[in-house]
Protein backbone atom coordinates (compact mmCIF):
# COMPACT_ATOMS: atom_id res chain seq x y z
CA UNK A 1 0.00 0.00 0.00
CA UNK A 2 1.32 3.64 -1.00
CA UNK A 3 0.86 5.82 1.93
CA UNK A 4 0.53 9.51 1.40
CA UNK A 5 3.65 11.38 2.71
CA UNK A 6 1.92 13.06 5.57
CA UNK A 7 0.42 9.64 6.22
CA UNK A 8 4.42 8.34 6.23
CA UNK A 9 5.12 11.40 8.81
CA UNK A 10 2.18 11.04 10.96
CA UNK A 11 3.29 7.09 11.72
CA UNK A 12 6.72 7.91 12.09
CA UNK A 13 6.02 10.20 15.00
CA UNK A 14 3.26 7.60 16.19
CA UNK A 15 6.28 5.11 16.53
CA UNK A 16 8.62 7.41 18.17
CA UNK A 17 6.24 8.88 20.55
CA UNK A 18 5.36 5.21 21.54
CA UNK A 19 9.02 4.28 21.77
CA UNK A 20 9.42 7.26 23.87
CA UNK A 21 6.59 7.55 25.98
CA UNK A 22 5.53 10.70 24.93
CA UNK A 23 2.55 11.97 25.62
CA UNK A 24 1.62 13.00 21.98
CA UNK A 25 0.02 11.68 18.48
CA UNK A 26 0.09 12.47 14.48
CA UNK A 27 -2.89 12.47 13.30
CA UNK A 28 -3.17 12.94 9.65
CA UNK A 29 -6.84 12.28 9.09
CA UNK A 30 -7.00 16.23 10.05
CA UNK A 31 -10.00 15.38 11.89
CA UNK A 32 -10.04 18.90 14.02
CA UNK A 33 -12.11 19.14 16.88
CA UNK A 34 -11.36 23.41 16.77
CA UNK A 35 -13.75 24.23 13.82
CA UNK A 36 -11.15 27.07 13.21
CA UNK A 37 -8.32 24.98 12.44
CA UNK A 38 -10.70 23.35 10.05
CA UNK A 39 -11.08 26.50 8.33
CA UNK A 40 -7.16 27.24 8.64
CA UNK A 41 -6.75 24.18 7.12
CA UNK A 42 -8.96 25.32 3.91
CA UNK A 43 -6.81 28.88 3.83
CA UNK A 44 -3.89 26.35 3.50
CA UNK A 45 -5.18 24.71 1.16
CA UNK A 46 -6.67 27.33 -0.86
CA UNK A 47 -3.37 29.47 -1.02
CA UNK A 48 -1.36 26.15 -2.04
CA UNK A 49 0.93 27.04 -4.84
CA UNK A 50 1.58 24.57 -8.00
CA UNK A 51 4.37 22.78 -5.67
CA UNK A 52 1.55 22.23 -2.86
CA UNK A 53 2.77 24.74 -0.66
CA UNK A 54 1.63 28.23 -0.09
CA UNK A 55 3.79 30.90 0.91
CA UNK A 56 3.85 32.80 4.21
CA UNK A 57 3.07 36.11 2.63
CA UNK A 58 -0.90 34.72 2.40
CA UNK A 59 -0.90 34.17 6.13
CA UNK A 60 -0.60 37.55 7.42
CA UNK A 61 -2.24 39.44 10.64
CA UNK A 62 -5.52 40.57 8.13
CA UNK A 63 -6.11 36.42 7.02
CA UNK A 64 -5.29 34.88 10.64
CA UNK A 65 -7.24 37.65 12.31
CA UNK A 66 -9.66 35.35 14.08
CA UNK A 67 -6.73 32.61 14.92
CA UNK A 68 -3.79 35.08 15.91
CA UNK A 69 -3.13 34.55 19.41
CA UNK A 70 -3.30 31.21 18.36
CA UNK A 71 -0.83 31.04 15.98
CA UNK A 72 2.82 30.12 15.99
CA UNK A 73 5.27 30.72 13.12
CA UNK A 74 8.81 28.53 13.33
CA UNK A 75 12.26 28.76 10.88
CA UNK A 76 14.04 25.62 10.21
CA UNK A 77 17.49 26.81 9.99
CA UNK A 78 20.31 24.31 8.68
CA UNK A 79 24.04 24.73 9.90
CA UNK A 80 25.10 21.78 9.93
CA UNK A 81 22.13 20.43 11.61
CA UNK A 82 18.79 21.51 11.79
CA UNK A 83 17.60 24.15 14.47
CA UNK A 84 14.08 25.95 15.03
CA UNK A 85 14.15 29.44 15.50
CA UNK A 86 9.89 30.63 16.93
CA UNK A 87 9.86 33.47 13.98
CA UNK A 88 6.15 34.08 15.86
CA UNK A 89 4.08 33.09 18.73
CA UNK A 90 0.56 34.28 19.82
CA UNK A 91 -0.69 35.23 23.37
CA UNK A 92 -2.38 31.85 23.54
CA UNK A 93 0.81 30.06 22.83
CA UNK A 94 3.12 32.35 24.88
CA UNK A 95 0.50 31.76 28.06
CA UNK A 96 0.64 28.22 27.68
CA UNK A 97 4.06 27.56 26.91
CA UNK A 98 5.64 31.10 28.36
CA UNK A 99 7.05 33.47 25.26
CA UNK A 100 9.19 31.83 23.04
CA UNK A 101 9.27 34.76 20.53
CA UNK A 102 12.86 34.76 18.37
CA UNK A 103 14.56 32.22 20.10
CA UNK A 104 15.69 29.09 19.04
CA UNK A 105 13.83 26.05 21.07
CA UNK A 106 17.08 24.38 22.08
CA UNK A 107 17.70 27.36 23.75
CA UNK A 108 14.46 27.90 25.09
CA UNK A 109 13.46 24.02 25.57
CA UNK A 110 14.96 21.47 28.71
CA UNK A 111 16.74 19.38 26.40
CA UNK A 112 14.59 15.79 27.52
CA UNK A 113 11.68 17.68 25.48
CA UNK A 114 13.85 18.43 22.48
CA UNK A 115 13.27 15.46 20.15
CA UNK A 116 9.41 15.71 20.69
CA UNK A 117 9.74 19.25 19.53
CA UNK A 118 11.97 18.20 16.37
CA UNK A 119 9.79 15.28 15.65
CA UNK A 120 6.56 17.18 15.74
CA UNK A 121 8.31 19.94 13.68
CA UNK A 122 9.91 17.81 11.20
CA UNK A 123 6.90 15.91 10.63
CA UNK A 124 5.43 18.71 9.04
CA UNK A 125 8.22 19.61 6.70
CA UNK A 126 8.56 15.77 5.57
CA UNK A 127 4.65 15.73 5.11
CA UNK A 128 4.88 18.72 2.92
CA UNK A 129 1.28 18.81 3.76
CA UNK A 130 -1.02 19.82 7.03
CA UNK A 131 -0.95 17.43 9.84
CA UNK A 132 -2.73 17.32 13.45
CA UNK A 133 -1.29 16.80 16.62
CA UNK A 134 -2.30 16.52 20.41
CA UNK A 135 0.14 16.89 23.12
CA UNK A 136 0.31 17.02 26.81
CA UNK A 137 2.26 20.60 27.71
CA UNK A 138 5.13 18.37 29.80
CA UNK A 139 7.80 20.78 28.43
CA UNK A 140 6.41 23.53 30.79
CA UNK A 141 5.13 21.25 33.57
CA UNK A 142 1.64 22.02 32.55
CA UNK A 143 0.82 18.67 32.45
CA UNK A 144 -2.97 19.24 33.13
CA UNK A 145 -3.06 20.80 29.46
CA UNK A 146 -3.43 18.96 26.36
CA UNK A 147 -3.68 20.62 23.13
CA UNK A 148 -4.31 20.04 19.61
CA UNK A 149 -2.12 20.91 17.03
CA UNK A 150 -2.57 22.56 13.51
CA UNK A 151 0.98 22.78 11.83
CA UNK A 152 2.21 22.79 8.15
CA UNK A 153 4.85 23.66 6.32
CA UNK A 154 4.72 26.75 4.22
CA UNK A 155 6.87 28.60 1.81
CA UNK A 156 9.79 31.48 2.67
CA UNK A 157 9.92 34.37 0.80
CA UNK A 158 12.64 33.22 -0.86
CA UNK A 159 11.28 29.97 -1.71
CA UNK A 160 12.18 28.00 0.63
CA UNK A 161 9.63 25.39 2.40
CA UNK A 162 11.18 26.05 5.99
CA UNK A 163 8.47 27.68 7.81
CA UNK A 164 6.16 25.77 9.49
CA UNK A 165 2.88 27.31 10.17
CA UNK A 166 1.29 26.31 13.69
CA UNK A 167 -1.56 27.18 15.40
CA UNK A 168 -3.22 25.70 19.12
CA UNK A 169 -5.60 25.12 21.56
CA UNK A 170 -4.77 24.48 24.92
CA UNK A 171 -7.46 23.36 27.43
CA UNK A 172 -7.19 21.34 30.54
CA UNK A 173 -7.73 17.74 30.11
CA UNK A 174 -6.51 14.20 31.27
CA UNK A 175 -4.41 13.08 28.88
CA UNK A 176 -5.83 9.18 29.61
CA UNK A 177 -8.95 9.86 28.45
CA UNK A 178 -7.96 11.93 25.24
CA UNK A 179 -5.40 9.51 24.43
CA UNK A 180 -8.19 6.79 24.19
CA UNK A 181 -10.76 8.89 22.86
CA UNK A 182 -8.23 9.06 20.12
CA UNK A 183 -7.24 5.65 19.55
CA UNK A 184 -10.85 4.64 19.57
CA UNK A 185 -11.67 7.23 16.87
CA UNK A 186 -8.35 6.16 14.76
CA UNK A 187 -9.52 2.21 14.94
CA UNK A 188 -12.92 3.29 13.75
CA UNK A 189 -11.43 5.02 11.03
CA UNK A 190 -9.97 1.98 9.88
CA UNK A 191 -12.26 -0.65 9.73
Amino acid sequence: MNLTPAATASQSFNAKARQAGWASLCDATLAFVRPEFGELLGLWREHAETDGLPFRKHFGPRSLKALLRHVAIYERVENGKARYRVRLMGTAFADAMGDLSGRFIDEAVAPEFLPRWYAALGAAIEARAPLRFISRLDTVNKSYLVAEYFEAPILADDGSASLILAAGHFAPRPWTEVSAHEARRLAAQAD
